[in-house]
């Protein structure tokens, strides 16, 4: 299932996608994010065409093949929280609706670490 997208505004891309599945998937993340914009680039003929993806939360990807667009989030993946709500904001349908069942959401949340092994040390 195809939604409509909206191009980004002052977007230098060749090419902005219109439509899209509602979801993207990246290999180098932890969350599924919901697609806001899709865009085309080629910046010259000495790098290779990519893509850049954002999404509602504010998180950008580009490349090409590390992206898989989804109808919907894969059972036991936690859809970004984020996302979810400020698509909804935005009359987005939600998560649920557009799959038809319980979507698990989630968000990442950074921890400091070299403190706690400070004090494993001492």
């Amino acid at each position: 299932m195809r939604l409509p997208i909206q191009p980004k505004p002052r977007s230098l891309a060749i090419d902005d996608w219109t439509d899209c599945e509602p979801f993207v998937e990246n290999t180098r993340a932890v969350l599924i994010h919901r697609v806001r914009h899709v865009g085309f680039h080629k910046i010259s003929d000495k790098w290779p065409a990519h893509l850049a993806v954002h999404a509602w939360c504010g998180t950008a990807y580009t490349g090409l093949k590390k992206f898989t667009f989804l109808d919907e989030p894969p059972h036991g993946r936690l859809l970004c929280e984020r996302c979810e709500a400020i698509a909804v904001k935005h009359d987005q349908p939600s998560a649920e609706r557009l799959v038809g069942r319980h979507v698990h959401l989630g968000k990442v949340v950074a921890q400091q670490s070299c403190l706690h092994h400070e004090e494993q040390q001492s």
